[in-house]
């Protein structure tokens, strides 16, 4: 971590997780039944939680929630109209944990726009770049107490196209996030 730089908060702390809405992105879009949520809570934390149901895809499920476009701002103020975080003078991202539950979960970024909408409303997919992180059950207590921090250098994401990795895919713009999530999967 670049110890010259000033912490650049994305959410939480002295940034507000709600309003916008984050958008859920659940296996119900190809048949699942999982269902994700994220929840402001007090002091600018947020609960991820939900269910992450692998009986109904044979052994496969997902359950996300990801920032929505227009909260990615391209100054430390968190302003910009959904341009982008520019993250490049920074040499990775870390996510303050809570109540740790010794699940898998994945961190997501996103940074390219859109690739637009299906004929039935949903969002195109297009290349995520993806870390998995756990945090243990021992970790963190109960109402924002102690926390845990998981610290991603940006060389640990990988490039992944509908959850499959892409070899192809270049390098994480770092200059450009646009969005960023949070995943349960089996």
């Amino acid at each position: 971590m670049n110890p010259t730089l000033a912490p650049y908060v994305l959410f939480g702390s002295t940034k507000p997780w709600l309003p916008p809405p984050w958008t859920t992105t659940d296996d119900r879009v190809r048949g699942g039944a999982s269902r994700s949520h994220l929840s402001a809570l007090p002091d600018n934390c947020a609960r991820f939680h939900g269910n992450l149901d692998t009986s109904t895809l044979g052994g496969a499920g997902f359950a996300s929630q990801f920032s929505p476009p227009e909260a990615a701002g391209t100054g430390k103020d968190g302003r910009g109209g959904g341009t982008g975080w520019d993250l490049g003078a920074y040499d990775g991202i870390e996510v303050e944990v809570g109540v740790g539950d010794g699940k898998i979960y994945t961190l997501i970024l996103k940074d390219e726009e859109a690739a637009g909408k299906r004929g039935d409303g949903r969002e195109k997919a297009g290349i995520s770049w993806e870390v998995d992180f756990t945090v243990g059950e021992e970790d963190g207590k109960e109402g924002g107490g102690d926390v845990t921090v998981v610290w991603v250098p940006w060389g640990e994401f990988k490039a992944t196209f509908r959850g499959k990795e892409e070899k192809d895919a270049g390098e994480l713009k770092t200059g450009e996030v646009r969005r960023i999530g949070l995943m349960m999967r089996r």
